[in-house]
């Protein structure tokens, strides 16, 4: 369904078409709930389906990302000895003060 704006504002318009008669407010507001409604059906029926997007997705798939195997984070068995040559080399590079 269309909006409630969208409506309204049809429905405004659609009134200023028909020269602004009094007391036909109703009128103009079903008329435009009916053309929203056929453009919509109209927009519905040529867009792609659900489907059609699945089927195109299917080919992408597996992704190149494995799935999460859940388990925690564990550091490798070296990270202390990369953390010391980490640490050395910083120093090693650190500008000397004067």
């Amino acid at each position: 369904m269309a909006s409630h704006h969208s409506v309204a504002e049809l429905a405004y318009f659609l009134w200023l078409a028909r020269g602004r008669p009094q007391g036909s407010a109703d009128t103009d507001w079903f008329e435009a709930e009916r053309h929203l409604g056929v453009a919509l059906d109209a927009w519905r029926s040529e867009s792609t389906t659900e489907s059609e997007i699945d089927a195109s997705l299917k080919e992408t798939f597996p992704a190149s990302d494995p799935p999460a195997s859940h388990l925690p984070d564990v550091p490798p068995s070296n990270a202390a000895d990369k953390w010391a040559a980490a640490r050395l080399k910083a120093r090693n590079e650190a500008p000397a003060h004067t």
